[in-house]
């Protein structure tokens, strides 16, 4: 049975889906984002009978796609991102098969389906995109974590994390997922130890540059970014201003993406924020309460984040 996997591959927790899936059932896997989402579905044909996708926020956008799909194939969603509570009802109701909660992250989700399967040297991999998608607490992944070795496990998903900051090449990450899918030690994933070290480093000069490149708005600050992560940039920006959320932004294209992180303790959902607050620009957001982002036209920018500090500053 020919089986397709689309997964989330700029991060520690879509690379564990796929890791998982390709182990599990030897097939191909397509590392995609938010972005181009909808290509990576256009790739999706016949003979192809079975596919997952995996930790990829499902907008009403692609439900055209998901229908074309379905006419040949299995479809299941795995999922920690929020979802339209009518499109989830729609696509079930056509026979989707869609296993989202939003208080784990998809790698444990996925490693729960599977668990049989994969065995309990797979525990330890779902716990690296747990602590990695700050998603540690949540109710299944806090179980897993009550038997392991903290410090060693948080070291190990720490590398993993740090070492994708650094080099988000199509190569790399597949070797991370090839490596992760053999239950290899981060440790000993060939160059990973030294990407991760090299990303300490720039978050270093990235930190101590950060007070000139602000904007402060009452709660918010934000950064345009340049090379550098977004979703970095905006948890550092937290890190070295005190704010309680943090946004950065860099061009693609005619477009903006937008990445938004808050502190620990933050009330708001920043996710339902940008979710929201994007569809008056013609664009679209999602995500978790403390970790969401957003695509816009770029024109827009400035009035987007506005936007959020307005809200998040009432």
């Amino acid at each position: 049975m020919p089986t397709f996997a689309i997964t989330h591959g700029d991060d520690v927790d879509g690379l564990t889906c796929g890791a998982f899936l390709k182990r599990l059932k030897d097939c191909d896997v397509y590392l995609a984002n938010y972005d181009n989402l909808e290509y990576a579905l256009d790739k999706v044909q016949p003979p192809i009978d079975v596919l997952y996708i995996c930790d990829l926020n499902i907008r009403e956008a692609l439900e055209p796609e998901l229908l074309r799909v379905m006419e040949f194939a299995e479809i299941n969603i795995i999922d920690h991102h929020q979802m339209d509570p009518e499109l989830r009802n729609r696509l079930q109701e056509r026979g989707i098969n869609v296993t989202l909660e939003t208080t784990d992250c998809a790698g444990v989700l996925c490693y729960n389906l599977f668990s049989e399967e994969l065995g309990i040297e797979a525990t330890r991999i779902a716990a690296y995109a747990a602590i990695s998608d700050m998603f540690e607490n949540g109710p299944l992944a806090s179980g897993l974590l009550s038997h392991m070795d903290r410090k060693f496990i948080q070291h190990e998903a720490q590398i993993l994390t740090h070492a994708l900051a650094a080099d988000q090449t199509l190569d790399f990450k597949r070797q991370v997922m090839e490596d992760l899918s053999k239950y290899e030690y981060p440790h000993r994933i060939e160059g990973a130890v030294e990407r991760a070290v090299k990303c300490l480093e720039d978050m270093a000069k990235l930190k101590e540059g950060i007070p000139e490149r602000a904007i402060i708005v009452g709660r918010v600050a934000y950064v345009e970014a340049f090379e550098e992560s977004t979703g970095l940039l905006s948890n550092l920006i937290i890190d070295t201003l005190g704010v309680d959320v943090g946004v950065s932004y860099k061009p693609n294209g005619d477009y903006a993406n937008i990445s938004l992180r808050g502190e620990k303790g933050l009330e708001e959902h920043l996710g339902e924020i940008s979710k929201r607050l994007a569809k008056n620009y013609e664009g679209f957001g999602g995500g978790h309460k403390r970790a969401s982002g957003a695509k816009i036209p770029w024109e827009n920018v400035l009035s987007f984040i506005m936007d959020i500090a307005r809200e998040l500053n009432r």
